[in-house]
């Protein structure tokens, strides 16, 4: 018999952000892309943008059901405004109840930190990051 199985907290936060932002109509973030993974473009950077990255940073339990997991939500944009821009978008997505609400295993998401924006050190290009912690509910069964 096998027990929970985890939730893999990066891919359900990339799933939950793909519904919610299917309804945008924004077009600094026209043609975005979310993934849990940057991708093979250029030194390793994304191969198109806009593209949203989502990670996980820090992760803990609380037994019997429940995690928590520090998502750190990347974009990269064609300017560092724009960048800043889509990763704004997508921590208030995160944390606005509704996606929650529509997100199965999403119990709760706030933001940690505000979007701050640099330049990739491997490609040069213009990125944005944000932090928000999310809880969610691991399966009871597998």
């Amino acid at each position: 018999m096998t027990g929970p199985v985890p939730v893999d907290a990066a891919e359900l936060v990339a799933r939950a952000l793909r519904a919610a932002a299917a309804g945008i109509a924004d077009p600094v973030a026209a043609g975005l892309k979310i993934s849990t993974q940057v991708g093979r473009g250029r030194d390793g950077g994304p191969p198109s943008r806009p593209w949203l990255l989502v990670a996980e940073d820090a992760h803990a339990w609380r037994w019997p059901a429940v995690q928590s997991a520090t998502i750190r939500l990347t974009a990269w944009h064609r300017s560092e405004h724009d960048a800043k821009h889509v990763a704004g978008l997508a921590l208030g997505l995160l944390c606005d109840r509704a996606t929650a609400a529509a997100t199965p295993g999403l119990l709760l998401a706030e933001p940690d930190s505000a979007p701050l924006s640099d330049v990739d050190p491997y490609t040069g290009e213009p990125l944005a990051f944000a932090t928000a912690v999310v809880t969610i509910r691991t399966p009871t069964s597998s």
